[in-house]
């Protein structure tokens, strides 16, 4: 046992990575020499606790964190030494466990223990009031689930650990344990987030009276709530219900895939399916009866301010759970301008770039041709080719702007940086040219720090930064916001039944696209879809863009199946790299050719735990990779 002990103090007495305006986040553990002691005194418990919290990774950061935009089709992380271009390149194989920034089976699996032991630990602390024991305890299981789901969603089925904590130094035997069905592991999140939920032990937005437990003041923001795990429940659902996991609507490799016993491991069937979306759906509706939440808008309701400030007001309407702020910063570096002394790290694809919506509210582009051409939507009004001649856009273009970038939806330009547009800095307003000797461009002596694709994502960026004077504005990061549950809901009301729920998932899925200040569907000449699999199709554009850069775009496209066919193959971008320079700049150019293939839908489990569990089966295809074969 003492081994185990060891193990984990050291595990847990990691500095926290974060920071806010609440002394229990600010927390870090001071000389904890027992775990015994830890759990006698009120203040190394709650450090423990905190350090628990620590194990939540951000959806968006640049350093030491999962950045999922860069391996779909969203972001090119400019960089080709970054593990992210290797894992885009087809470098991704089981005994490579520190690509992308970590080993997360590792890293989410020493989370779930470490909230295992805080909950089998925490009634031993006599300076606790019992109301106090039993939120902290239901945080740990509410931060429990996350972990789980955050596995799920990146590996599959997984292994259920039990609420008796293997010991360090036990037999191989007792280690051994067999991965459960899909089914098994988003019942358990789910058991385990209705076992917290209906606890009502956990802090509520819902509790007014501030001499209740359970009121929720700002020094508890980024706490886990009972909102929060209702909104997690809600996503699991969603997952759950989702053609990956169905074995009648999987792609070829996962209808076969079974464990150890030969039992299926993706076990859901068409059977049940509509349940499922149901489920979802109910899920969802428990979430909007909060009604402290709504769709953040500016003041003004000007659209461009109302969508830029979900991510730059903290704690607004629209957040239900974020990570607190602290150690963000790098990403208004990354996504910067050269001439504001950011590193030109986040380029935007020309394939992200061709979803944002037109101002009218159709796409501009409908699909590609064999040779990669763009197939024009002709109703869009979107041009390709020539220059504006005056400033238009509610200021977003300039004059000499290409006109491909003319006429588009708020929502493109508060989210893509493209050449000839104004930074959006108080500081700096400067136009920004991505070409070769521009500004921000490659230049004869700058060869590292550019935009390979020709744009930047300003989406996550606080304007109020001043990067030049080294001025940080930290913000938290969204882990949840209402604007994905209208759409959440959008997409499972239309799964269950599209005849019966097509003007509830119309009205949701216009709300969002009001907000951004663009017409809904039946509005202004824009055709309602008129078949499932139309509402289907406008539902995932919708998310496309409105969560883009959330890390939304990789996970639905896993959870659907077709990753494989969208982060797959040829990306583009603009000709950033001809000597040139503004001449040839604007074509679409070949920046790289990407290697997803279907297998890559779930990662590797680390071929270290594969070689310690024999019960513990790899997903398809990756037992016969190794790195030594993707290097040859």
């Amino acid at each position: 046992m003492k081994k185990y002990i060891n193990r984990i103090i050291v595990c847990l007495l990691m500095a926290i990575p974060c920071s806010s305006c609440s002394d229990f986040f600010d927390n870090e553990p001071d000389n904890l020499d027992t775990m015994e002691k830890v759990f006698q005194r009120r203040q190394s418990t709650l450090e423990f606790l905190a350090n628990v919290y620590s194990y939540i990774r951000p959806p968006y950061n640049w350093s030491n964190e999962t950045i999922w935009a860069g391996v779909s089709d969203e972001i090119d992380v400019t960089y080709t030494d970054y593990e992210i271009s290797k894992i885009n390149l087809g470098l991704l194989a089981p005994d490579k466990e520190s690509l992308f920034y970590g080993n997360l089976w590792s890293h989410y699996y020493a989370g779930i223990r470490a909230a295992t032991y805080f909950m089998n630990h925490v009634d031993q602390n006599i300076e606790l009031k019992p109301t106090e024991i039993a939120q902290y305890k239901a945080e740990a299981r509410g931060l429990r689930a996350w972990f789980y789901f955050c596995l799920i969603r990146q590996y599959g089925p997984v292994v259920i650990l039990s609420d008796d904590l293997v010991e360090g130094d036990a037999s191989v035997e007792e280690m051994n344990i067999a991965r459960s069905s899909i089914s098994q592991c988003f019942n358990y999140v789910t058991s385990e987030l209705n076992g917290v939920i209906d606890g009502h032990c956990l802090l509520d937005v819902n509790i007014t009276d501030s001499r209740d437990p359970r009121y929720l003041n700002k020094n508890d923001y980024g706490r886990i709530t009972e909102v929060a795990c209702k909104a997690i429940k809600a996503r699991v659902l969603l997952y759950a219900a989702s053609d990956l996991y169905n074995r009648d609507k999987t792609t070829p490799l996962f209808k076969s895939f079974k464990n150890i016993d030969g039992s299926y491991m993706m076990d859901y069937t068409n059977e049940g399916a509509t349940e499922r979306w149901e489920a979802a759906v109910q899920a969802t509706e428990e979430v909007f009866k909060y009604t402290d939440f709504a769709l953040y808008k500016a003041p003004s309701a000007d659209p461009y301010e109302s969508y830029q400030n979900i991510f730059i007001v903290d704690w607004n309407s629209e957040i239900i759970w974020a990570k607190p702020a602290g150690g963000f910063w790098e990403m208004d570096l990354a996504c910067s301008p050269r001439f504001v002394k950011g590193w030109s790290g986040w380029g935007v694809t020309q394939e992200m770039v061709d979803a944002y919506f037109m101002k009218n509210g159709e796409s501009p582009i409908l699909g590609y041709n064999a040779d990669g051409s763009p197939v024009i939507n002709q109703k869009s009004g979107y041009v390709e080719e020539g220059f504006t001649t005056s400033t238009g856009d509610d200021g977003y273009t300039m004059p000499g702007t290409y006109k491909m970038y003319a006429g588009r939806e708020p929502r493109f330009y508060v989210s893509v940086c493209f050449d000839n547009s104004k930074w959006m800095s108080k500081f700096n307003q400067t136009q920004v040219q991505f070409w070769y000797g521009g500004n921000t461009g490659r230049t004869d002596k700058e060869t590292r720090n550019y935009s390979q694709t020709g744009y930047l994502c300003r989406k996550l960026v606080n304007p109020n930064s001043n990067i030049e004077t080294d001025q940080k504005i930290e913000h938290a990061a969204i882990l949840f916001r209402l604007g994905e549950f209208y759409l959440n809901y959008a997409e499972a009301l239309n799964e269950a039944n599209f005849d019966k729920n097509k003007s509830t998932v119309l009205k949701y899925l216009n709300d969002i696209r009001k907000r951004a200040g663009i017409p809904g569907y039946g509005e202004q000449g824009l055709a309602v879809p008129s078949t499932q699999e139309e509402m289907r199709e406008v539902i995932r554009r919708e998310r496309r863009v409105e969560l883009g850069f959330e890390e939304a775009r990789y996970f639905d496209c896993i959870r659907w199946g077709v990753a494989h066919q969208y982060f797959n193959g040829p990306k583009h971008g603009m000709n950033v790299n001809d000597p040139a320079g503004k001449s040839a700049f604007y074509k679409r150019t070949l920046f790289e050719t990407r290697t997803f293939p279907e297998h890559n839908l779930l990662w590797p489990v680390p071929l270290s735990d594969i070689y310690k569990a024999n019960k513990l089966v790899q997903n398809p295809e990756w037992s016969s990779i190794s790195s030594s074969d993707m290097e040859e």
